[in-house]
């Protein structure tokens, strides 16, 4: 296949590449900032998202896009920090929607990330991709993003709209920041520990991707988590059992929101969120479960 990447470069998508090509596919990367790559299947291109023709040519011919592209939602929530939240996934997917509508040859399938925050804050529902969106700002970015790509259904496009969970990789996000104060002895769940925690492993999404490309039935919302989410106090007490660190010091709630603001209230309140479309459509989690999870990831025991 020929596929184009927006946010080909970051934490997901730089291995989504690598292992696009190691199958054999054809991958061009839409990155703002130039790179240079040694391997002759990826092709990067810097790309202006105000410049429609340049990303027309690029998605012009391609079998499949595959968006990732938004500023990261971890720090202080000031105004700036949420108009780049909202504007960085909202801006680029109206490009991508409009450059496939004004494509040739349009790909046959976009699969655009979104997240499990379009739930909002739900304390213990299950959630599903049957359930109604929540009303806080990440809700609300999360609808405006996915509605752009709902748009290119239009065109005679499939649609997936992947929600993702907390991804974990020692690598880099969520993951790679909470393993430092475990390792000073200083960890601990966050607030009240209740809040759920739905998460999966980078390997996972990755493969849940590409399950996606191939599998023509798969369409519209897809939650990208596994299928059992804890609570944080449930995954900090795993994470500090892995690294055999004790977790003695939780996190008051006040000193998060006067840390970071409003965007405390992500790591203080949750979702419950069960990916029932995936287990409908025969995919299989490789790490189901939190502490497999965190051995193979921490301890290299990988046995799937």
């Amino acid at each position: 296949m020929k596929v184009a990447i927006t946010g080909g470069t970051g934490f997901i998508g730089s291995t989504l590449g690598k292992t696009l090509v190691e199958r054999g596919d054809e991958v061009i990367v839409l990155s703002r900032k130039a790179h240079s790559s040694s391997n002759p299947k990826i092709r990067y291109v810097q790309w202006n998202p105000e410049d429609l023709s340049r990303v027309v040519t690029e998605v012009d011919g391609t079998d499949a896009v595959i968006n990732l592209v938004g500023e990261s939602i971890i720090g202080r929530w000031s105004r700036k920090k949420k108009e780049k939240i909202l504007s960085s996934r909202v801006h680029a997917t109206r490009i991508i929607a409009n450059s496939i509508k004004e494509a040739a040859q349009r790909p046959k399938v976009l699969i655009n990330a979104s997240a499990v925050g379009f739930y909002g804050s739900r304390e213990s529902e299950f959630l599903t991709e049957e359930s109604s969106a929540g009303d806080n700002f990440l809700s609300e970015a999360c609808k405006a993003w996915e509605a752009h790509a709902i748009r290119v259904e239009d065109y005679n496009v499939r649609v997936v709209r992947l929600r993702f969970g907390i991804v974990l990789d020692p690598s880099g996000g969520a993951l790679k920041l909470m393993l430092l104060p475990f390792k000073l002895f200083l960890g601990g769940w966050l607030g009240s520990g209740n809040q759920w925690f739905s998460w999966i492993v980078r390997e996972d999404l990755i493969r849940l991707i590409i399950f996606c490309l191939e599998h023509p039935e798969a369409k519209g919302a897809i939650n990208a988590t596994s299928p059992n989410p804890v609570t944080n106090k449930v995954f900090s007490l795993v994470l500090a059992q892995v690294l055999g660190r004790p977790c003695l010091v939780p996190v008051p709630a006040f000193a998060l929101k006067i840390l970071l603001g409003e965007g405390a209230k992500m790591l203080l309140t949750g979702q419950r969120v069960i990916p029932k479309k995936a287990g409908e459509l025969g995919f299989t989690f490789r790490y189901p479960e939190i502490r497999h999870a965190l051995e193979a990831l921490l301890k290299g025991r990988n046995e799937g």
